[in-house]
């Protein structure tokens, strides 16, 4: 009799585990997540489903819009995270089958999909210890899955940080790198060569300047450029910044989003939709503080804890109408 209980307890356990599981995370169904598309005001992004209590970057969706990754991360670790639309159904996050323990993080996918570019400190070679900065990593779609990460070798990546890596339609990268000194940033391209990035190159002054300048969005066309910036004549900690190229290659000088896309916290990690209509990007926003109409009680410390607006960042997105403004006034 005893075994037979115990049988049942092993079977039916799992299962409803397997339910509990299932039974946390929502039921998505349609485009973005179903989420209701914003209007002009940035809003959170699938709030307490990606943008949590938890620390939450990046955000890149395929061009057939039926991937989604983000990044996650806490002190000593980050990690990119996938969710797919399966059988007209979004899944839970799960971990890249290549995932490591050395601090992956700045995904992005190449205008077709098929490759995706990141940056980790984990070893170049057979070693396990982690290097001391932030390299470049690509990998290939292999059918439906993804392959082995490669090293994009020493003429592009640097002895220091080098971050946020960006492909063009024909394959040039853009990125930001501390090559210049720790906490320096500047934004950098490589052009692809016979299958080879060229040695990097920095953008001029029109984009670079004596601040932090780093995580640029480039469109496939390299028409367009978003990035973020410390510049003292922002919003905030850091701020989004736009430009846009000229017939003749030169960029426009860089101007802040203003405050309908900044604000008093962090911007940074833009990335425009493939499809063009909404500009994503990452906030370390408060929210609105003032005192509760009575004191809280610790399951409500808890629960406010375990949402989004928290000091931790958030994905925010917004109608991408915001950057013609932009560009009519160039």
């Amino acid at each position: 009799m005893k075994k037979t209980i115990l049988i049942i307890c092993l079977l039916v356990f799992p299962v409803l585990n397997l339910f509990s599981q299932q039974r946390d995370f929502p039921k998505l169904i349609g485009a973005y997540l179903g989420q209701k598309p914003p209007g002009t005001t940035p809003e959170i992004f699938a709030p307490g489903i990606i943008s949590t209590g938890l620390d939450e970057l990046n955000s890149v969706f395929s061009p057939d819009g039926t991937e989604f990754y983000f990044c996650v991360r806490k002190p000593g670790a980050v990690s990119i995270f996938q969710i797919k639309l399966e059988n007209g159904i979004w899944s839970k996050p799960a971990l890249l089958p290549f995932a490591s323990r050395f601090g992956d993080i700045d995904i992005s996918l190449s205008p077709d999909g098929n490759k995706l570019f990141y940056s980790s400190k984990r070893p170049a070679s057979e070693n396990t210890d982690p290097k001391s900065d932030y390299d470049f990593w690509m990998v290939d779609r292999v059918a439906k899955a993804w392959g082995k990460p490669i090293h994009l070798g020493t003429e592009i990546n640097s002895d220091r940080d080098d971050f946020y890596p960006m492909m063009t339609n024909d394959g040039t990268l853009y990125f930001s790198s501390q090559r210049e000194g720790p906490g320096t940033n500047n934004i950098y391209r490589s052009m692809l060569v016979n299958g080879r990035y060229l040695t990097a190159e920095k953008l001029d002054s029109s984009i670079n300047s004596e601040y932090r300048d780093f995580d640029p969005y480039i469109s496939p066309d390299e028409s367009l450029l978003i990035f973020a910036s410390a510049r003292p004549d922002g919003f905030g900690a850091e701020d989004l910044y736009i430009s846009f190229r000229r017939a003749d290659g030169s960029w426009t000088q860089a101007k802040n989003m203003g405050d309908k896309i900044n604000s008093p916290g962090a911007e940074y990690c833009p990335m425009l939709s493939p499809d063009g209509k909404f500009l994503f990007f990452t906030g370390a926003r408060r929210a609105q503080i003032s005192f509760p109409d009575q004191p809280l009680s610790y399951h409500e410390f808890e629960s406010s804890h375990n949402l989004p607006q928290n000091v931790f960042s958030d994905i925010y997105w917004v109608d991408a109408k915001i950057i013609v403004e932009f560009k009519q006034s160039n």
